[in-house]
């Protein structure tokens, strides 16, 4: 008996009217630095603590986070935090 081979699904983000949007590649390497940036790797007692919330995201963002493979949540929130960093160091805020 041989195996049938896998289908692969291709993702491609789509706009309300059905035209396929293509991300430029400024943006996509923009994110992806962020993303894996490592900011030094925290010891598990420093890390900080996590709320379960509910965020309603734009499909091609969510399909483009996860076309990256897992740990799509993860890189989110290192883009988020490291946004919220550098607003801090604008605003002189701690």
């Amino acid at each position: 008996m041989t195996a049938k081979p896998k289908k692969t699904k291709q993702r491609k983000a789509r706009s309300r009217r059905g035209k396929v949007i293509e991300l430029q590649a400024s943006v996509e390497d923009d994110l992806l630095f962020l993303a894996e940036e490592d900011g030094g790797i925290e010891a598990r007692w420093n890390r900080p603590r996590k709320r379960r919330i509910s965020l309603r995201v734009d499909t091609e963002v969510v399909d483009w986070f996860k076309s990256n493979g897992p740990g799509y949540q993860t890189r989110i929130n290192r883009i988020l935090r490291r946004v919220m960093m550098e607003s801090k160091k604008r605003t002189g805020e701690r």
